[in-house]
C-alpha cells in the first residue's frame, strides 16, 4: 500500500471568522496596554487573560496538520507556534472512527483528548478512539479530533473494515465489551491466585 497523506485546508469562511475574533482581541490587548502606560490603570489580569486567548487563537490558526497512513501506523502530526508534535496510532489499537457530537458528558472515560484539527479548517471533525500504554503500562482509553476529509476516511475505511464512519454507538459497545472482559479476566486470575 502507498502512503496516503491529508492535510488540514484553509476555508475562506472560517479564516475570516478566526481574523475578526484575533483582531478584537487585538484591540482588547492595545487597549489594555493603552490603560498601563497611558492612563496609569494596571490590571494584569485582564491583560494576561486577553494575551492568552489571542496567543490561542492564532496558534489554532497558524498550525498545520497532516494525517498519513502507514502500512501499521496512522500518523498524525502538528506543526505549530510551539513547535512540531507527532503522534503515532497502531491501527490494531483503534476502537473506532466516528463523527464528532458535542456533549457534556460521554459514556467512555478518555484518559487523554488531543485535538488535532485547524480551526480554519471547514471540513467535518472525526473523533477516533483507541488505546495506548499509559501510566506504568497500563492501557488507557485516548481520542483524537482530528479533521481527514472523505477521501481519507475511504482509504481508512477499506484498511479498518467496520471500524471507521461508524456509529458512535457501536464505538462504545466495542470499548464497554472489551473493558468488560478485561475486568472478567483479572477477577479470575484473583480467584486463582486465592
Amino acid at each position: 500500500m502507498e502512503k496516503l497523506v491529508a492535510q488540514s485546508q484553509v476555508t475562506k469562511k472560517n479564516a475570516m471568522i478566526m481574523a475578526i475574533a484575533v483582531a478584537i482581541f487585538t484591540v482588547l490587548v492595545i487597549f489594555s496596554l493603552y490603560k498601563w502606560f497611558a492612563l496609569g490603570i494596571f490590571q494584569p489580569i485582564e491583560l494576561m487573560s486577553e494575551a492568552l486567548v489571542l496567543f490561542v487563537l492564532v496558534e489554532r490558526m497558524a498550525a498545520k496538520y497532516t494525517y498519513e497512513m502507514d502500512k501499521k501506523v496512522l500518523r498524525l502530526t502538528k506543526r505549530g507556534l510551539l513547535g512540531k508534535v507527532v503522534h503515532e496510532v497502531p491501527y490494531r489499537d483503534v476502537f473506532g472512527i466516528y463523527r464528532y457530537k458535542p456533549q457534556l458528558i460521554g459514556v467512555i472515560k478518555f484518559r487523554r483528548t488531543y485535538r488535532f484539527n485547524s480551526a480554519i479548517d471547514g471540513r467535518d471533525v472525526w473523533t477516533m478512539a483507541y488505546t495506548a500504554p499509559g501510566y506504568k503500562g497500563k492501557m488507557e482509553n485516548r481520542r483524537f479530533y482530528f479533521k481527514p476529509g472523505n477521501e481519507f476516511l475511504a482509504v481508512l475505511q477499506e484498511k479498518l473494515p467496520g471500524k471507521v464512519m461508524v456509529p458512535e454507538e457501536e464505538v462504545i459497545k466495542t470499548v464497554l465489551t472489551k473493558e468488560k472482559k478485561e475486568e472478567e479476566l483479572k477477577q479470575g486470575a484473583s480467584e486463582t491466585k486465592n
